[in-house]
């Protein structure tokens, strides 16, 4: 038997996929995509159908969620960032740039993405929603490492080069300490293979409006691209996040 938490998480994990996903879709697709038995995802999807949070089409099979979901929830944006809601700057930041976009938050010596919006053009950059990267190799780690005091960042360092089974990958402190400089300075971090072999991001932090643990906006593509189109991402970047920093001054 299923446990209420676990339970509660798949509910979660099915929402996160179909912000990705944005289209009605079947059950054998979703069981796959999260990695669950068919029959469970069936009696979970037919109890979220049966209680008004999700819509079934009984002539294809589809399922997707409906309005309710987006009403018990658009409280959380609106009180967090008002009429500049993340959503819409990932969407921005797809549309002008057709990359992924990623927003990310620390969750000890990782990265989490808490809401990724893919690339859809051939040869894209993958990630995944609740997927994890490394604090100190990606662009967002980096960023999020520069609102840290150097003590926290050391203790972090140390965390991270005992899980690096080759000690060749182990980073000096030094060495982190004059790139966290660089992108403090920069105000952008930069990744270039070093996250995910082939594919480069840059990430900026969130202009905080509130108290909230620091979070990061970012892009993800191929390292030639990425590299190519620098500049311009980056103006990209602040110019998405620049209503968010008025606010913030303000």
């Amino acid at each position: 038997m299923t446990s209420p938490v676990k339970s509660a998480q798949r509910v979660l994990e099915l929402l996160e996929f179909f912000a990705e996903e944005r289209r009605p879709t079947a059950v054998g697709v979703i069981a796959r995509a999260l990695g669950w038995p068919q029959s469970s995802t069936s009696v979970l999807l037919r109890g979220l159908a049966e209680t008004g949070y999700f819509d079934h089409d009984a002539r294809t099979g589809m399922y997707v969620p409906n309005v309710r979901i987006s009403l018990a929830t658009a409280w959380i944006q609106e009180h967090l960032y008002s009429e500049h809601n993340l959503l819409r700057l990932m969407e921005d930041v797809l549309e002008k740039t057709g990359h992924t976009v990623m927003i990310g938050s620390r969750r000890g010596v990782h990265v989490r993405y808490l809401h990724v919006l893919q690339a859809t053009r051939e040869g894209r950059f993958l990630a995944k929603t609740g997927s994890l990267r490394p604090l100190f190799r990606s662009a967002a780690g980096k960023m999020l490492l520069t609102t840290l005091p150097e003590r926290e960042i050391a203790m972090l360092l140390r965390k991270a080069n005992a899980l690096e089974t080759d000690s060749t990958t182990r980073l000096e402190f030094a060495t982190v300490v004059r790139e966290l400089e660089t992108a403090r300075r920069q105000g952008y971090a930069v990744s270039m293979g070093t996250s995910m072999p082939g594919a480069a991001a840059l990430a900026m932090l969130i202009p905080a409006i509130r108290d909230r643990e620091p979070m990061t906006l970012s892009l993800g593509g191929p390292l030639k691209e990425v590299r190519r189109d620098r500049e311009r991402l980056v103006a990209t970047l602040r110019e998405v996040l620049e209503p968010l920093r008025k606010v913030a001054a303000g």
